[in-house]
């Protein structure tokens, strides 16, 4: 008999300065996955295991004491000197400069910055527009379609919907994402076959607005692993890629897309690009709002709803520096110079599209995500535990203040029956049983 492997520890970039951190509750109150507990009156802790790194307790701490890390490094540690290092950037990155600051400029300003391939993903970004609709095409004609389609491309709303909705994980088209396909490609075809590379000795890094694409980059959820190497904010390479825009005197052309493929950084640019019956939602609280209408079939008329939980889309991610309101400006107007239109060929897609060049994922269950078999002993204990959840429950005065350290009732209830928390954390519930002279 084989001695089973011990489980990966979940890796986030979310964590709590406890230097600053008073202990407040509101982080607590705000997590959509509950994993934030403020016990005794202390500082918060994130529970790693459950935490899916949508980054709302970051937004919501007036403190600011929860923060996250810059940068990841994967995949054997920092790139060395070398090593071929291919770079892609989030459409975000494109709406953090001024006016005169054109996409080329910054593409340019990133290869002055010393990496070796700097990859257009805005007309990948075209490219997978193309491919969606063609896979809901295809979609259309299975018995078993079900309808909406949801995007696969906010890491947050997927792990979301593994950890909430696991139900919709089959409404998740199984595409490869625009910055995986990227990656892919910078290493086997552009980057060694142009550059004379091997594939092994090629580095591909990812300039993120937010933490949770480096932890799909470490723990993606469809894939076996993450073609991307590494991941750094936005932020932290903001000002030395300023400095290098302003330097750039090479009359190259980097940038090919037109302004579908640019659109993508704020809400309502993925589908812009599709002729079809779409939604696009932003902010986490709606997201949630709109997976639970999926859930209950009542948007079963819509063909694929764009989901992202930073508010206005990825220009309001955390690790942006403008303002996402003045962002999404500078985005529309680079939309409105380069058209309104895609620039990418529909029957060149498509003949890649037929090739299974977008597909590689699994279709319906994450390979490194949170769901497990169950069986028949597990959905007993399940049930076990609900129902002394519910005994619980039934004790509580439902206040839903969080003074005992957990977000609401209902989980300090489970927090109860796991041992993670005793009847007399409730405050209510202790001042109630001493006034009468009883015991808890």
């Amino acid at each position: 008999m084989t001695e089973s492997k011990p489980l990966q520890e979940p890796i986030h970039y979310v964590h709590v300065d406890e230097k600053i951190c008073n202990g407040c509750v509101l982080c607590m109150k705000a997590c959509p996955v509950k994993a934030i507990r403020v016990r005794e009156g202390k500082v918060a802790r994130i529970d790693d295991a459950k935490c899916i790194d949508c980054g709302e307790c970051m937004r919501i701490c007036p403190r600011s004491a929860i923060k996250a890390l810059m940068g990841t490094k994967h995949k054997g540690g920092s790139v060395p000197r070398d090593y071929f290092t291919a770079v892609s950037a989030s459409t975000a990155l494109l709406a953090q400069f001024d006016e005169g600051i054109l996409p080329n400029d910054i593409l340019l300003g990133l290869k002055r910055m010393g990496f070796s391939y700097v990859h257009d993903q805005t007309y990948t970004n075209e490219m997978f527009n193309v491919a969606i609709e063609l896979f809901i095409k295809e979609h259309r004609e299975k018995d078993d379609a079900v309808f909406p389609l949801i995007s696969p491309i906010c890491p947050v709303v997927v792990k979301l919907i593994a950890h909430r909705f696991p139900s919709l994980l089959k409404n998740i088209p199984p595409l490869l994402t625009s910055r995986e396909i990227v990656a892919r490609e910078s290493k086997q075809r552009f980057v060694a076959r142009y550059y004379g590379c091997e594939e092994e000795n090629i580095k591909v890094v990812h300039i993120t607005p937010c933490p949770s694409k480096m932890i799909c980059i470490k723990e993606p959820i469809f894939q076996g692993s993450s073609y991307i190497d590494e991941a750094i904010a936005i932020s932290s390479i903001y000002e030395t890629l300023k400095k290098n825009i302003q330097s750039v005197d090479e009359d190259i052309v980097l940038h090919h897309a037109g302004g579908i493929g640019l659109g993508w950084g704020m809400s309502g640019g993925e589908i812009a690009g599709l002729d079809l019956n779409c939604l696009a939602i932003s902010g986490l609280q709606e997201t949630i709002k709109y997976l639970e209408k999926v859930e209950m079939g009542l948007l079963s008329h819509i063909d694929y709803i764009e989901f992202r939980t930073c508010p206005v889309g990825c220009l309001g991610g955390p690790y942006t520096v403008v303002d996402k309101y003045r962002a999404r400006h500078n985005l529309r107007k680079l939309i409105r110079m380069f058209g309104e239109e895609k620039r990418v060929k529909y029957d060149y897609v498509k003949k890649l599209y037929d090739k299974g060049w977008f597909h590689g994922v699994s279709p319906t269950l994450p390979m490194n995500g949170p769901l497990k078999q169950s069986s028949i002993s597990d959905i007993s204990a399940a049930i076990e535990k609900q129902k002394k959840v519910q005994q619980v429950l039934k004790c509580l005065p439902r206040k839903e203040c969080g003074v005992c350290g957990s977000p609401d009732c209902p989980t300090f209830a489970e927090d109860v029956v796991e041992g993670k928390a005793i009847l007399k954390d409730c405050i209510f519930l202790r001042n109630a049983t001493e006034k009468n002279g009883k015991t808890i």
